[in-house]
């Protein structure tokens, strides 16, 4: 019987099983995949952004960690944040540098970040079987006088007296997890939020996304749900032949999402140059239109934006691009003007989790103590990153959410078998 089993070898369970061994504790990692860490590996573009310097006890924004709980995350980085999570690493030989507030491995490759987690796993003498994914847990019972897990495979049963799960979410199956640990959370008597896609793309009904593929610009995006303003965010925006993607997209894809899932209208209003008024976007078009008369619209729009955009704003608005600029009428000028700052589009579904970098929704915070990410509903089991009800933005949070939740779990798991000296 090992003293502490963790299901999942990805950051999270990583991160955990380092922080048991390092409490003295026997620790077994399984990991359905054929090699651990597989999904560390493609975070921040195959650099790992490791944490974000934003995340300091006493400073975390509430906006950047999504939750049925607001208040759960915010807690538990305080009890470790990114500071903690840099010297997690240096304790490991791992050198970091930053760059706008975002962490990186000196190296600037993801596995760099893998290898020195796999190493201190060997360091301590961890057992990891790879290739098995867990069918079924048993747990002893209920009650603190009850503990102990056996855990099935198809392969092979094991037994711990504390676990782990650390399963992950249901993105990105190809690279670990697969959305089997709500199931078995559930089976263990844990509520499950419904899972949602999160930091993807969104597909738009507009029909015109097909001429505008390729396209990126410097704008924002307003996500309305249900006639309610719902989140906003602003950076390059990609235009794609389903819809829009890009970083701002992503950040406030996880609440369109939850609102398409119960059937709520959704929709998004886009700022295609945000660098300039509506004040003052009509005083351009005017101006242009006084000194060069003679000038179509299409030549007007040329020096302001993409050609392939701004012919399908111009078709939108009803303007002929080929008319000379002083033919169009005040009310259609005011129609195109409404087209580029407040271009509204209506989102008709997300990609799916195959294309989603993390999950929204999973075990509900409640049933988990803040400060150990103990269950309060099985004795010795652990609950930790992306298989909980939280989720964060783009820009390392959410592998800071990782580190914490498996390094405060792994140490409180390891100390409370009372193995240490």
């Amino acid at each position: 019987m090992y003293d502490v089993c963790v299901i999942g070898g990805g950051a999270s369970g990583l991160a955990a099983a380092i922080a048991a061994g390092r409490e003295g504790a026997s620790v077994l990692v399984i990991e359905r995949m054929d090699k651990t860490g597989k999904k560390i590996l493609a975070t921040g573009n195959g650099k790992c952004n490791l944490t974000n310097q934003a995340i300091r006890r006493g400073c975390i924004s509430s906006g950047v960690y999504r939750s049925g709980q607001e208040a759960f995350p915010l807690h538990v980085l305080e009890d470790f944040d990114a500071g903690d999570t840099l010297a997690f690493f240096e304790s490991m030989g791992l050198y970091t540098k930053e760059r706008d507030g975002y962490v990186y491995p000196m190296s600037e490759q993801a596995a760099t970040v893998r290898d020195v987690l796999c190493w201190e796993l060997a360091e301590h003498k961890a057992d990891v079987v790879t290739g098995q994914e867990v069918k079924d847990i048993k747990a002893a019972g209920k009650g603190p006088s009850k503990s102990g897990f056996t855990i099935y495979t198809a392969k092979e049963t094991y037994q711990c007296k504390k676990l782990i799960m650390a399963c992950g979410g249901a993105s990105s199956s190809k690279l670990g997890s697969n959305g089997s640990g709500y199931r078995l959370a559930e089976n263990l008597g844990h509520h499950i939020i419904a899972p949602v896609p999160a930091l993807c793309a969104l597909h738009c009904k507009e029909k015109y996304f097909k001429e505008l593929a390729g396209i990126r610009l410097q704008g924002s995006v307003t996500l309305f749900t249900d006639g309610k303003m719902a989140a906003e965010d602003s950076g390059e925006i990609q235009l794609t032949a389903y819809g829009i993607s890009g970083i701002p997209v992503f950040q406030v894809s996880r609440y369109a999402a939850k609102a398409l899932r119960i059937k709520k209208p959704v929709t998004a209003v886009l700022d295609l140059m945000p660098a300039v008024s509506e004040k003052g976007l009509r005083v351009r078009f005017l101006w242009q239109m006084h000194a060069n008369p003679k000038w179509t619209m299409r030549m007007v729009l040329s020096g302001m934006m993409n050609s392939k955009l701004a012919a399908c704003l111009l078709k939108c608005a009803g303007i002929d691009g080929g008319q000379p600029c002083h033919k169009v009428g005040s009310a259609a000028l005011e129609q195109l003007i409404v087209l580029v700052k407040q271009h509204r589009v209506h989102i008709i579904a997300t990609n799916d989790f195959e294309q989603s970098q993390v999950t929204a929704g999973g075990v509900d915070t409640r049933e988990i103590d803040e400060k150990n990410m103990a269950s309060k509903v099985v004795t010795g089991l652990y609950i930790t990153g992306e298989l909980l009800d939280v989720d964060g933005i783009c820009g390392g949070y959410n592998l800071q959410w990782a580190w914490a939740t498996g390094v405060l779990a792994g140490s409180d798991a390891g100390r409370s078998c009372h193995v240490k000296g």
